[in-house]
């Protein structure tokens, strides 16, 4: 690698890290609930936090891996005997160290792969575009199996690109054993990796034996952390695979989706022009440069997610680092096929649709890294009942019950049966009241709130009527276009609620 390749490496690298640092600061949430759940939840029961009756139902059907929650309250065990027992900084600290962890896994592979990329030119591109993928920062602070599954991929890869002793092929296997370990659906990966490297890099029956070797290893670790977890000696990929793909449980609770679903569901977030580049580059690399490590690995994996009837975007979520070379890998003017189409292709990217994709997904990278979003999750006013202890809270609606490695010992929430009960309650004194929405529900007479936090951030300067209007446009939208499977928006707000002192005089 030429020193100016390394300096603009390097520069990216160091981007990417800086941001992964702020987001992991402030994305005190979840993307998707099994990453809090199946994970976080899972820590906490063996801190002694979590009950076992509010794990999910997964836990008792023995279908997860525990090699993740396993790693985390490695980290989490020792920052709880040095005295830091804030739950909410504690999985900062994970956050952080799976970012900074993620970020490494790209530098390795970034490495490895340049050496495979013809052309100075193509190998600049992809060295000086990667602080452009902007969804990176935001995934790698996930602590999701699909996050730490594409960093032990990331690795895995890497290493056997630049493999030449079974040394590093046994390291190779033990990564991709790893990444299986934290999502079982990366074991297509894993496969596809070892028929490339008997198939296409001819390695000797030693260098298979040990990269085979590395991933038994891997197991063995899995197996291990499985009985730590559970109890009892078990083997959760075949149950999550009986359960999920023999039974349909997943397809049954949660939905089928037609073949062609994964077209609609990647591209539908805010980096959508960078993910249909890199859903374009994924087909041209596959049809382009059908000799290459990546797409040996990738194309099993795809098409294994493709065939299953339950989709979601995150499922795809492993490839993520890996995907970075996909537009150099697919659309490099020097691969052989369609050279002239892929010329004109290649010099689009100076283009101004190529600088507005670009800037669309810096943007939205600042964004995530500066604002906890979420959805669902509702992070935050966890976060503000977990350091304000603010006892009882009521609400109209379906009460908000935290979650429990966050919930305080003294938390309670109760619905209110009317505005009846209300009233009568404020007789006796304040009432803490939770809304959905940055506005106040309807008051009985004589009675005023005060805010005490609200999730919608424009809520505390005054503006919290333009908060309800978005969720109004918001829902009417999700409700117009159904086949996007949009989740319901609410941003919670909590209210002293008290009778004004001219009523209680």
């Amino acid at each position: 690698m030429s020193p100016d390749l390394a300096r603009t490496l390097k520069r990216s690298l160091a981007i990417l890290a800086g941001v992964t640092i702020i987001t992991a600061w402030f994305s005190n949430t979840f993307y998707f609930p099994d990453e809090h759940y199946q994970v976080l939840e899972f820590m906490g029961y063996k801190l002694g936090i979590t009950p076992a009756s509010q794990l999910p139902w997964e836990f008792e059907a023995r279908i997860r891996p525990w090699f993740q929650p396993l790693l985390y309250l490695l980290i989490a065990r020792p920052l709880m005997a040095l005295g830091l027992t804030d739950m909410f900084a504690i999985t900062f600290v994970l956050r952080l160290v799976t970012g900074l962890f993620s970020v490494a896994a790209l530098a390795i592979f970034a490495r490895a792969v340049l050496e495979t990329i013809e052309g100075e030119a193509q190998k600049r591109a992809f060295a000086r575009y990667l602080p452009f993928f902007g969804f990176l920062p935001y995934l790698f602070v996930r602590t999701a199996s699909e996050t730490l599954s594409a960093a032990f991929v990331a690795i895995g890869l890497g290493l056997a690109l630049g493999a030449k002793s079974p040394r590093l092929l046994a390291l190779a296997g033990l990564m991709c054993g790893l990444a299986f370990e934290a999502r079982y659906q990366t074991a297509m990966v894993g496969l596809g990796l070892f028929a490339w490297l008997a198939v296409v890099a001819r390695v000797r029956a030693a260098g298979l034996a040990a990269f085979v070797g590395g991933g038994v290893a891997a197991l063995v670790v899995g197996a291990l952390a499985d009985r730590w977890g559970y109890g009892v000696f078990v083997f959760p990929p075949w149950d999550y695979f009986q359960v999920n793909i023999v039974q349909g449980v997943a397809a049954k609770t949660f939905g089928r989706e037609p073949v062609f679903a994964y077209l609609y569901l990647l591209p539908a977030q805010l980096f959508f022009a960078v993910t249909l580049v890199l859903m374009a580059a994924m087909i041209a690399m596959w049809l382009r440069n059908p000799r290459h490590l990546l797409t040996w690995t990738t194309l099993p994996f795809v098409l294994l997610h493709v065939a299953v009837a339950h989709k979601e975007a995150r499922f795809l979520f492993p490839l993520a680092i890996v995907a970075t070379a996909f537009p150099v890998l697919g659309f490099s003017p020097l691969l052989p096929r369609w050279q002239g189409v892929f010329t004109r292709m290649w010099g689009w990217r100076h283009s101004i649709a190529a600088r507005t994709a670009a800037a669309i997904s810096v943007a939205g990278m600042l964004y995530f890294a500066l604002y906890p979003f979420g959805v669902r999750p509702h992070m935050p006013m966890a976060q503000y009942l977990y350091r304000h202890a603010p006892g009882v809270i009521y609400s109209f609606g379906e009460p908000f019950l935290s979650y429990p490695i966050y919930r305080p010992a003294n938390f309670r929430a109760e619905q209110l049966q009317g505005s009846a009960q209300l009233s009568a309650m404020l007789d006796r004194g304040p009432v803490m009241l939770m809304s959905d929405k940055p506005m106040p529900p309807s008051l009985p007479a004589g009675a005023r709130a005060t805010l005490l936090y609200s999730e919608f951030p424009l809520a505390r300067f005054g503006f919290g009527q333009a908060g309800v209007d978005y969720i109004q446009g918001y829902t009417a939208f999700a409700a117009r276009h159904g086949w996007l499977k949009l989740l319901p928006l609410y941003w919670y707000t909590l209210y002293r609620v008290e009778r004004s002192a001219a009523i209680r005089s």
